[in-house]
């Protein structure tokens, strides 16, 4: 028996099945018509969970944020033209994060290319240089060698994808028509029935298991005076707890970078170092605390003064990580091992014995409190909104059990230098892989779709916010309340900490991006909720009650950029003269 059937939906629908088989669940899509094919075959699939978001930049940051969230792969459909370059950023961001995203993009025929018709540009291989992969799809042939060829390629994208951890952009050609009852073929029931019957299955392998070579474990084995350095990472559920068990095993301290996480949550004691920003700010220090090895987990260090540290201190680096990726831009390590770190903790606790001597981790931690303790002292009378009192009262105010969206810039660094330690479990999330400010709501966004019970936050300057506001309309379309916390401070507050500032007017005209936008006209026009700060008591009440609304709440402080800056510089000084002091006493 011959049916009539559109070779576009069966192109898509064998591709829908190789989604389900290899468990891809979440799909965002953008609308368009030339992915009209790809779009009905997910839609009509109760498989999915599909959110549906206009903007194509928007929707790239929201399944980056979900794939963070799920730790999982989450594809993208966009149709063709400049849409498809809407999603470079995002794709750049999962690129350095080693996210898993599968980029689907619809496009014109291969010989429409170059001819100057509607809608057309050059997509192919457009991410090449952030991107773990690519495939050209080619026009749907269902000829039973082209449907083959088409399903072990797609499960070939989808394996890199899983198993390398980053975006793979599979790039699909279609020919009008594109609906499903606009018949192009006329094939046998029993072609259609062998065709579904098609089943390569990629099974995720999970590879041959790194060993630690002798001369490495001698290194850790004859030093004294170590540091293990946490950066950003997507980690392991049980990484912290095995991360502070290395650490009271070799008695090195953690330093806890505050993108890292690992401030946050039951497994904090005293081994971590949250102050280390501040520590870097003493000259006795930087003279007379010198470690024999740092051992790195994740990225590289939020901090300028951190990277600075690595840079100049004569101590053997170790970085650690399962993709053997190179995170120091320092370019001061030697030993680049590539190997799980769950593997890494292993054999070195199986492998080298215990480190008895506690005098160095004893003194480190000393130090720590101290800073800790004069940080409280310094904050506590400031009444005026200074950023970094901002992070200890929001981390203080924060239930137990939530998400934290941290965006990039000034945010992201006060996390580091002032984020104090809770045994409150605070999922914190970052983009640091190329650091942007753009998609950043968009992420968090995606963060929320995954955990709607979790109450999720996400602090913002001003500029990151006007960079993604076209994403608040997304919160209310997927229902998905989070609650913002705004620092405005009128646009461009961290140059004025470079040295840039100090060229007048060239610096005031080209580099300070005053808006003088009223945020609250914006927020309430689109329905959310809307509250300026007035004091720090009313800050930690709209913190505990914006989470129980339904709709998305935004928080907003104002900053006086110049009046932080004097502040910031004042902090500087007096931690470190308190840190001089306690060398100079001994």
């Amino acid at each position: 028996m011959n049916v009539s059937v559109n070779r576009n939906t069966i192109w898509c629908e064998l591709f829908v099945n190789i989604l389900q088989q290899n468990s891809i669940k979440n799909v965002c899509i953008s609308p368009g018509s030339r992915s009209t094919p790809l779009t009905y075959s997910v839609a009509i699939n109760n498989y999915f969970k599909k959110y549906v978001l206009t903007d194509e930049r928007n929707s790239g940051f929201f399944a980056l944020g979900l794939a963070k969230s799920i730790n999982s792969t989450v594809a993208v459909i966009t149709t063709s033209g400049t849409a498809v370059a809407e999603l470079y950023p995002s794709i750049i961001e999962a690129f350095y994060q080693r996210i898993p995203l599968l980029i689907c993009t619809a496009d014109r025929p291969f010989y429409l290319r170059n001819t100057g018709a509607n809608q057309t540009i050059n997509q192919e291989n457009i991410f090449k240089n952030h991107i773990r992969h690519f495939y050209d799809a080619n026009l749907p042939n269902l000829q039973m060698k082209n449907l083959i060829r088409f399903q072990v390629n797609l499960q070939k994208a989808i394996k890199i994808a899983c198993e390398q951890k980053g975006p793979v952009h599979i790039n699909f050609q279609f020919e009008k028509p594109f609906e499903p009852d606009s018949y192009t073929d006329i094939i046998s029931s029993r072609t259609i029935k062998k065709i579904f019957q098609l089943n390569n299955l990629v099974q995720n392998s999970a590879g041959k298991r790194t060993t630690l070579k002798k001369d490495t474990l001698k290194l850790i084995e004859h030093v004294e005076r170590g540091l293990i350095f946490c950066g950003f990472a997507n980690y392991s559920k049980d990484f912290f707890y095995h991360c502070v068990r290395l650490s009271k095993y070799l008695n090195f301290p953690i330093v806890a970078d505050g993108a890292s996480g690992l401030r946050f949550g039951p497994q904090v004691n005293e081994n971590i170092i949250e102050n280390f920003n501040s520590l870097l700010k003493s000259k006795k220090f930087l003279e007379n605390i010198n470690p024999e090895l740092i051992i790195q987990f994740g990225g590289a260090p939020t901090s300028n003064a951190m990277l600075d540290f690595f840079k100049n201190v004569n101590a053997e680096k170790i970085i650690v990580n399962e993709f053997g990726d190179k995170n120091d831009p320092s370019l001061t390590a030697k030993h680049f091992l590539k190997i799980h770190p769950a593997d890494f903790i292993s054999e070195v606790l199986n492998k080298i014995e215990k480190k008895n001597s506690n005098y160095w981790i004893t003194k480190l931690e000393f130090l720590n409190q101290l800073a800790e303790t004069h940080k409280v002292n310094f904050l506590s009378p400031i009444e005026e909104f200074f950023e970094g009192k901002v992070i200890t009262e929001l981390i203080d105010a924060l239930p137990d059990k939530c998400n934290l969206m941290v965006s990039n810039s000034l945010p992201i660094r006060d996390v580091d230098f002032f984020a104090q330690k809770t045994k409150k479990k605070i999922n914190i999330f970052v983009n640091r892989g190329a650091s942007g400010i753009d998609g950043i709501i968009s992420t968090a966004l995606g963060i929320k779709a995954d955990s709607r019970k979790l109450p999720t936050y996400l602090l913002i300057g001003d500029l990151a916010f006007m960079h993604d506001f076209n994403s608040l309309f997304n919160s209310i379309k997927l229902s998905l309340p989070i609650t913002i916390i705004l620092i405005n401070n009128n646009g461009g507050g961290i140059f004025k900490s470079l040295p840039i500032s100090s060229y007048g007017k060239t610096f005031k005209n080209y580099f300070l991006t005053p808006h003088n936008i009223s945020f609250a006209q914006l927020i309430n026009g689109l329905g959310c909720n809307y509250h300026q700060i007035k004091n720090w008591n009313d800050f930690k009440k709209q913190i505990l009650t914006s989470s129980k609304k339904q709709k998305l709440s935004v928080l907003e402080l104002r900053t006086n950029a110049l009046e932080s800056k004097l502040i910031r510089n004042k902090f500087w000084k007096s931690v470190a003269k308190e840190i001089d002091n306690q060398f100079d006493e001994n």
